[in-house]
Order: C-alpha cells, then sequence, then structure tokens
C-alpha cells in the first residue's frame, strides 16, 4: 500500500482567481454593509428638544425648528429651495420663505426624520424638500437629504448654525 500523498495540483492560476474572488466578496460585502450611507453619520433616537435651532443650508437656505409652547413643534423657513431636484445643489433655485409643524418620524431602517409640513396657502409651486434625515457630523446635529438617484450621492445637508 502507497502511502505517498498526491500531488498538489493547484497552479498559481486558480490559486489568482480565487484570491480575487474572496475580494470581489468583500468588496461586494462592503458596498452592501455600507449601501444608503450617503452623508452625515445617522442618528437615531433624537427627540424634539435635541433638534430645536437654526440650520443653514446651500444658497443661503435657512430653517429653524422651535417649541411653540403649546405641545406642538413648529419650523420657518427663508430662501428653501422650491424644489428637491438635485440641481439645487449647484444653481440657485426659485425659492420661498414659509412656516408650519414638523414630526419626528422614527425608521427603523435608516436615522430618525423629521417632516415638514408647510402650511397651506404659502406660495410655492414645486414639491420642496419636506423630510430631512438626521444625522451627526464632527458630534454636532445635522439635517440632510439625499436627492435624486439614490445610487448617485447628492445630499441637501443642513448643519446647525445656531
Amino acid at each position: 500500500m502507497s502511502t505517498a500523498r498526491p500531488k498538489d495540483r493547484t497552479t498559481p492560476m486558480a490559486t489568482a482567481l480565487a484570491l480575487g474572488a474572496v475580494a470581489l466578496l468583500s468588496l461586494t460585502a462592503a458596498c452592501a454593509e455600507n449601501q444608503g450611507l450617503c452623508g452625515p453619520v445617522p442618528a437615531e433616537d433624537v427627540f424634539s428638544s435635541d433638534l430645536y435651532g437654526t440650520y443653514a443650508g446651500p444658497h443661503d437656505a435657512r430653517l429653524t425648528l422651535r417649541d411653540n409652547g403649546d405641545n406642538t413643534v413648529g419650523f420657518t423657513v427663508t430662501g428653501w429651495p422650491d424644489s428637491s431636484d438635485p440641481d439645487i445643489l449647484e444653481t440657485k433655485p426659485a425659492t420661498f420663505n414659509g412656516h408650519g409643524t414638523w414630526r419626528i418620524e422614527a425608521d427603523p431602517d435608516q436615522s430618525d426624520r423629521i417632516g415638514l409640513q408647510f402650511e397651506e396657502g404659502q406660495e410655492h409651486t414645486g414639491l420642496p424638500v419636506e423630510q430631512l434625515r438626521v444625522g451627526k457630523r464632527d458630534g454636532s446635529i445635522v439635517l440632510f437629504d439625499q436627492l435624486g438617484d439614490p445610487d448617485v450621492c447628492r445630499v441637501f445637508e443642513l448643519p446647525r448654525s445656531s
């Protein structure tokens, strides 16, 4: 009975292909794990009081979130884009000033969001940004929304200014 071991028939090409497949699977897993992470790091479990203040965005857009004092929360916008098209990041869009109420919307798959409910009768003709995710950048709250194609990272971002 022979006890000789069979020759290792692995070729350098087979080894290279196996290593390439492992690398590709690692990259694919990393992409799937980070899918949807466009913009600041998501913040979760935020309270209304964590968000009170003024936020400044592109082209002098401003959003102020406040406590109305009657168990409701309100907001005011100035220079708010009249569109949620990604072009608003590059080119100054038509804007409007407005106000209304807002609410926190918990989203188990992403960061918490705030929904803006504009008062009726305010003059805007487009589809303005009405939902913003809550994130953190360098330890500070940032409100943001990804605009347009979800495969392209274009973010309307409003860091807290006061």
